[in-house]
């Protein structure tokens, strides 16, 4: 029985290396190789982002395809890794990130922190947010100095408590206060200043004292 013969050329993986002269976001590298240019693809392994300038390791694979394997030499300053669209860092023990000068944290939609345990420490901080949603089962605050500035605010409490060494409120427009049952106790003197006063009782009101003045 006759088997048609078939001609295969084999074409063997070689390693050689390279300057990167064209790069784009979209993935797209164009290195020089043994003085010739290639249309390279990156290697799932190479995480650094090739910049123009970068001395790389290619691979040619057997159909031809020219692949960046890694950085050699870095040719530019920035350096930025590059992971597919769903990945994920896993350490099994104790991970710490350590940066000397700036660390910068960007989500395109949502950012979540999730821990037994959350701590903050800093000198100063800046928060800023449109819209925040806090739910807190126990909260102790201890603030040396607070200045708080808000358009709108609303706060929801079952009970509080405050322990304050000096207290002043300062409103600029209509202060009112709604409660079931409200008590006012002063161990000294209870002072109270308005250019014109109205109390007003439903059903009773009453004034107990040694010297009431009038006038």
């Amino acid at each position: 029985m006759a088997q048609a013969a078939e001609i295969y050329e084999s074409v063997d993986v070689r390693l050689a290396t390279g300057k990167v002269l064209y790069a784009d976001d979209s993935g797209l590298y164009r290195a020089v190789m043994d003085n010739a240019a290639f249309e390279a693809g990156l290697a799932a392994s190479c995480l650094l982002r090739p910049e123009k300038g970068d001395t790389v390791l290619l691979a040619v694979l057997e159909d031809g395809s020219c692949v960046i394997l890694s950085i050699l030499v870095r040719g530019g300053q920035e350096a930025r890794l590059c992971l597919p669209p769903e990945s994920s860092l896993e350490c099994p023990g104790r991970l710490t990130v350590r940066c000397a000068d700036a660390l910068d944290l960007q989500a395109g939609r949502e950012l979540g922190l999730r821990a037994e345990d959350f701590s903050v420490a800093a000198q100063n901080a800046v928060l800023h947010m449109n819209k925040v949603n806090a739910v807190s089962d126990v909260a102790d605050v201890c603030c040396r100095a607070l200045s708080v500035l808000g358009g709108t605010a609303l706060s929801v409490f079952r009970s509080l408590t405050q322990c304050l060494g000096s207290s002043r409120r300062m409103v600029e427009g209509n202060d009112e206060t709604r409660c079931a049952n409200s008590t006012l106790v002063a161990d000294g003197n209870a002072t109270v200043m308005s250019r014109n006063g109205l109390t007003l009782a439903e059903e009773t009101a009453r004034t107990d004292a040694k010297l009431i003045q009038l006038g």
